[in-house]
């Protein structure tokens, strides 16, 4: 066995270690801090200097990265195989400073997603120079700024880095293997450099088709899959290209008649309108351009009587602000999908925001009427039918925003149909005036719904924003906290909710699943002689199974599912996640979670991306907008994760609770909130709160043998039970790449681009044993 062990930065420690005569086995080893053992890690990473001398494959590396309390007042530190009393090297002093021997191995990491897109993080750089990141490829070089974030898993915490998403050239997928060395501004390679891609100019099953024709068999197949779990993806700024090759096809039908409100009338904004309703075919329009200060707001008397005289006859109204430049076919394919004889119907459209030819596409999910009371964003390319229009000029619509809200008068189950594709190019009206008409529209149309709710501005970045709060619902909130020792972990969790436990209605119910440490066991008698339930359920951990005995045992109306590693920084979070439950058909409210750092780790989660399902926006700040300002609003995913998860308790019984049997670890909150969709509930997701999440930090990660053969079992039920909406998430565009951090870039190409409804499908059934 040979091992090397070095200081390779002020917080890091790497080293290599392997057996020359068995090259297969990953040692896994162990730090100690001035004796005290602190953190385990695998050899298992990429050194290049091993691969180079032909030491197997060269992934032998490791890496402890100590956060900055670890390394107070810390002597020494030394490196053991796990389990062995055998060092790897001497003792390190931590008083002296750094070794030059391997210190680019802290530099960064970069991995490839498939295609052409690599992303990846850097250490933060003592100089500008760094903040970049270049990759030289065939003597080309393409850089990058570092424009995100990553959060680093330390030892005793966790920071955030730069982090970034870099494109290589399209020239480049020609289906030939090429590697990739990656550095950052310095000229340091970063960890997993030089990469190796392999990309191609088309889709690998149109390769087989155009080969093998469209009755291929087995090749198609394999085609197909690879396709799906190494997707190609378009940065956003190449769509305009991306939108001419992939334009969806116009309905083949008698033409479409809409009548056309402009708003606004300034002579060059109409003038472009105009010109590029010119260019549809298929369509019989009228347009009227409504005097606006805003190309917002209008005067409903004049709304109205465009409707009652040159727009009568028309069975649909498109509306939308002055300036509006409709793509090529993007009228008729509106047109369509509006139903004159639905009166709570509208429909709307993507839409290519920005400076004029400085464009860049917003797709959107289908219907979302969270995140449309709080954001508006669909009424920019906005398709009613006639009766609909007029009804709500009558009532004194007065702004896009209230035209959509008439619709909506029926609530969440409203009939509103999404049109994948970017219909217009937009520069979008001032954000200011934008959210008061928001705000005014929504408070107008929860009022008709007897909702008396406070709207609060809120500070959309791209969009208008605007903070719904609602009246918390009567009724008792079981607290939900699983957990297994860790004190360190339960105590401030418990402690951050004390405040909670005062204000709202509630119990708290700690699952202790075979704690043995005497200060676990200490801090759990002190629960129960202050009045908190702790309930015992022993045997292997099983998440799903630890709720599902939980809720059983529980008495409120409300269940919240919460992990024993979050922390609450503020007062009211829990009074945000309930008053979301006084729409009767909201059934679960998740949160926007961060890392200690203050990286997101969990935003809501994406279906689809590796056919499977991942977290959103894990590359941004909290305090980023995140795209379309989804970390600005709350809105619905699909589902969420249940480290924080407010449950209708008829909701969860309904549908059977979480499944302990295929997802007693993964999944479950994905299948839960699957489940609770397809029987019409809705998952709505806040930002509007302040939680910290010290995630997996209680259970550890699926890095066992034991644990990897779990995963790959829940992910096959994941896949057989919901395979259909895991190819086609209703709550994430067609158009968005389905990369493994999703609202990376576009898809290339787009997947179903048919008219769509917010609907989950039903569950298939998976065979007992499967």
């Amino acid at each position: 066995m040979r091992a090397q062990v070095v200081r390779s930065g002020p917080r890091s420690i790497s080293g290599s270690v392997y057996d020359l005569q068995d090259p297969l086995t990953r040692f896994t080893v162990e730090l100690l801090i001035d004796g005290v053992p602190t953190a385990l890690a695998r050899a298992e990473t990429f050194v290049e200097t091993l691969a180079e001398a032909g030491i197997g494959d060269g992934c032998y590396g490791f890496d402890f990265v100590l956060s900055s309390e670890l390394l107070l007042g810390a002597k020494q530190a030394q490196v053991f195989l796990a389990n062995h009393s055998e060092a790897l090297a001497p003792p390190l002093d931590l008083e002296l400073g750094t070794s030059e021997t391997i210190q680019n191995r802290g530099s960064g990491e970069v991995v490839w997603h498939g295609g052409l897109l690599l992303t990846g993080w850097i250490e933060r750089p003592a100089d500008a120079l760094a903040e970049c990141v270049r990759a030289l490829v065939d003597d080309e070089v393409v850089e990058v700024a570092a424009d995100r974030w990553h959060h680093i898993m330390e030892t005793g915490g966790g920071r955030p880095v730069p982090a970034f998403a870099l494109y290589l050239p399209a020239h480049l997928a020609d289906g030939r293997v090429r590697r990739v060395r990656v550095t950052n501004g310095a000229g340091v390679p970063l960890r997993g450099s030089p990469v190796t891609i392999l990309a191609f100019p088309d889709l690998l099953t149109t390769a087989v088709t155009s080969v093998y024709g469209p009755e291929a068999g087995l090749p198609l197949k394999r085609a197909r899959l690879f396709d799906r779990l190494s997707p190609r993806t378009v940065p956003f700024t190449d769509w305009n290209a991306w939108e001419i090759r992939h334009r969806p096809p116009a309905p083949v039908r008698d033409p479409i008649r809409l009548a056309v409100l402009l708003i606004g009338d300034a002579p060059d904004d109409v003038a472009s309108s105009l010109a590029s309703l010119e260019e549809q075919t298929g369509l019989e329009w009228v347009a009227a351009a409504l005097p606006s200060p805003d190309r917002i707001s209008f005067d409903a008397g004049d709304c109205l009587a465009f409707l009652d005289s040159e727009g009568a006859g028309y069975g649909g109204v498109l509306a939308m602000p002055a300036g509006s430049i409709l793509l090529p076919g993007a009228g008729i394919r509106l047109g369509a999908a509006v139903d004159p004889a639905r009166e709570s119907h509208f429909v709307y459209g993507d839409v290519a925001i920005g400076p004029r030819g400085q464009e860049v596409p917003l797709p959107l999910p289908a219907f979302d009427y969270e995140r449309w009371l709080e954001q508006g964003y669909g009424s920019w390319a906005l398709g009613l039918p006639l009766t609909l229009a007029e009804r709500a000029a009558r009532q004194g619509a007065g702004s896009l925003y209230h035209l959509a809200c008439a619709a909506m008068d029926s609530g969440p189950t409203a009939d509103v149909v999404h049109v994948p594709g970017i219909v217009t190019r937009l520069v979008p009206p001032d954000r200011g005036s934008a959210t008061r008409h928001l705000a005014a529209a929504t408070r107008d149309h929860l009022q008709r719904r007897n909702c008396h709710a406070r709207i609060r501005p809120g500070s959309g970045a791209h969009l208008p924003a605007v903070h719904v709060g609602r009246p918390c619902p009567a009724g008792l909130v079981s607290i939900v906290v699983p957990t297994r020792d860790r004190v360190d972990l339960l105590q401030p969790c418990l402690a951050s909710l004390r405040p909670t436990l005062e204000t709202v209605e509630s119990e708290l119910i700690v699952v202790d699943n075979d704690s043995s440490s005497p200060d676990t066991r200490s801090l759990l008698a002190m629960l129960e002689a202050a009045g908190h339930r702790v309930l015992p359920v022993p045997g292997p951990f099983n998440y799903a199974h630890l709720c599902n005995r939980a809720v059983a045992a529980a008495r409120g109306q409300f269940i919240l599912l919460l992990n024993n590693d979050i922390e609450a920084k503020e007062e009211g979070w829990l009074q945000e996640l309930l008053g979301r439950m006084a729409e009767p058909t909201v059934d679960a409210v998740g949160a926007v979670l961060r890392w200690p750092s203050g990286v997101v780790q969990h935003a809501g989660i994406v279906l689809g991306p590796g056919f499977s399902a991942s977290h959103t926006f894990d590359d941004r700040l909290a305090e980023d907008p995140g795209f379309g300002d989804l970390l600005r609003v709350a809105h619905a995913p699909s589902a969420a994760t249940a480290a924080c998860l407010l449950v209708r308790r008829t909701a969860y019984e309904a549908v059977g609770g979480m499944d302990a049997l295929r997802f007693p670890v993964n999944f479950n909150d994905v299948d839960l909130c699957l489940k609770i969709g397809a029987r019409g509930g809705r998952v709505v997701l806040t930002p509007h709160l302040n939680l910290v999440h010290h995630a997996s930090a209680s259970r550890g990660r699926d890095t066992q043998r034991d644990q990897v053969k779990r995963y790959r079992r829940e992910l096959r039920a994941l896949r057989a039970r919901w395979g259909e909406v895991l190819a086609d998430d209703p709550a994430y565009s067609p158009l968005l790449a389905l990369t493994d951090t999703p609202y990376e870039g576009l898809a290339c190409p787009p997947r179903n681009l048919a008219p769509r409804r917010r609907i989950v499908p039903a569950p298939a059934d998976v065979p007992s044993g499967w």
